[in-house]
């Protein structure tokens, strides 16, 4: 998955980024803490939990400057194996 969504962010004279809040499917998630970051190309990842432990990766796309939600909670969670 792949959706572009609007992220509130803070962004520091030093090119640090935090986002602070994000907008999914018309709801408002504040960002509760930032966990894991990495650089790909062109694009910012962010590992982020909201205050009910829900984690979601957020990307920021840096040449075209827009968010994109990559992964939310269902997409951590292994499949189920049928037995």
């Amino acid at each position: 998955m792949s959706e572009t969504i609007a992220v509130e962010a803070r962004f520091e004279a030093d090119g640090t980024i935090h986002p602070l809040v994000f907008f999914h499917q018309g709801k408002r998630y504040q960002v509760a803490s930032l966990g894991r970051q990495w650089v790909q190309g062109d694009e910012r990842h962010f590992l982020v939990m909201t205050p009910s432990e829900q984690v979601y990766e957020l990307v920021y796309h840096q040449s075209e400057g827009c968010w994109k939600l990559q992964r939310q909670p269902k997409d951590f969670r292994p499949p189920m194996r049928v037995v």
